[in-house]
């Protein structure tokens, strides 16, 4: 009797030595070596540094994987990574969406095989500064102004910019366009930051539309210059948006320019809100994917140390806010880790 349970644990610790890690199944073990490429933004810019910290993060947890760190920008990054120039890249959920399904007037062709790995990594907030001598708190009351005919002036972005179609989608939401500005005898400066503090400051306009972080320099500039209101978007163009470009929805309770982040600013200020999200192409092994998602959430100490942007990125969360289909090796993580039903 005591010769066969002696027999028995011997057995048993057999096993043990020859099963599987726990939490680590051979499907998501990396065995074999990779080089990736990650597709930023502009050489020594923000997000070129941003990229490049994770990388190094990436490689010393697994140095399997290799990650080489290119220049990029907004609009062409989930391209890129959709056709397999590139395997990893920077998105805009906004553009994103518009690129995965192909929307003008950024994209003529839909990208099908971009995917996403999770965010959020960076938010970026509409702003839509008003003078207070306008007398209005809603960009709502801003639209009737103009199906009244009234003549406003207004700076924006310039054309060409990811910006511009973000804003029209929401002037067209409330029932008007940057034409219809025109025909009501309004005019319209599409500018640079530097030109949009300017024009706003001498009063060559009462309108600034802009999308940046927050607190954006430019709009402290502005509203320090003269008395100002931020315009509030309301809660179901918020939503709309949401579902059709990938934006925040009021769900996230992230769609809020707080009180007192600008001069004068009393209130908390509803707008529509984008983030920044970490995009893969679905060439990706599901085990890299896997990979490098739990390295980014097993290890989200150490990323949010790397860049203030990382700091939005929130394990347990990162599954959510995406604007195109998570890659099925991130998905494999998130509910591995119960994060994701």
């Amino acid at each position: 009797m005591k010769k066969a349970k002696i027999g028995l644990t011997m057995l048993f610790m057999v096993c043990l030595l020859v099963l599987p890690s726990a939490g680590m199944s051979d499907d998501t073990q990396l065995t074999t070596p990779a080089t990736l490429t990650w597709v930023a933004g502009g050489v020594g810019g923000g997000w070129y540094v941003q990229a490049g910290g994770i990388a190094r993060m990436i490689t010393e947890a697994e140095p399997k994987l290799i990650l080489k760190v290119v220049p990029g920008g907004g609009v062409v990054n989930p391209v890129r990574v959709s056709s397999g120039k590139d395997d990893l890249g920077w998105g805009i959920t906004f553009v994103d969406k518009m690129a995965f399904k192909g929307m003008a007037p950024l994209f003529k062709t839909a990208n099908p095989n971009v995917r996403s790995m999770g965010g959020i990594f960076g938010t970026y907030y509409i702003h839509f500064v008003s003078g207070r001598d306008q007398g209005i708190q809603t960009l709502s009351e801003m639209a009737d102004m103009v199906k009244a005919g009234k003549a406003i002036k207004v700076a924006m972005p310039m054309k060409g910019t990811s910006d511009l179609p973000l804003i029209e989608n929401i002037l067209n939401f409330h029932g008007i366009s940057s034409q219809d500005i025109d025909k009501a005898g309004g005019k319209i400066f599409q500018a640079g930051y530097a030109d949009m503090i300017s024009l706003y400051k001498d009063r060559h306009v009462d309108f600034v539309f802009t999308h940046l972080a927050l607190p954006a320099a430019a709009i402290t500039e502005m509203m320090v210059s003269r008395s100002s209101t931020l315009l509030s978007v309301s809660n179901e163009c918020i939503d709309t948006l949401a579902d059709d470009l990938g934006t925040l929805p009021t769900a996230s309770g992230k769609q809020i320019i707080p009180s007192d982040t600008y001069k004068g600013q009393a209130t908390d200020v509803s707008t529509v809100v984008s983030t920044g999200e970490l995009l893969i192409g679905s060439h990706v092994s599901d085990v890299v994917a896997y990979t490098i998602t739990r390295i980014l959430c097993e290890q989200v100490e150490e990323l949010h140390a790397i860049n203030n942007a990382n700091q939005t990125f929130i394990p347990e969360q990162g599954w959510a806010n995406v604007a195109v289909p998570l890659h099925p090796g991130a998905e494999k993580y998130y509910q591995e880790a119960g994060y994701m039903k």
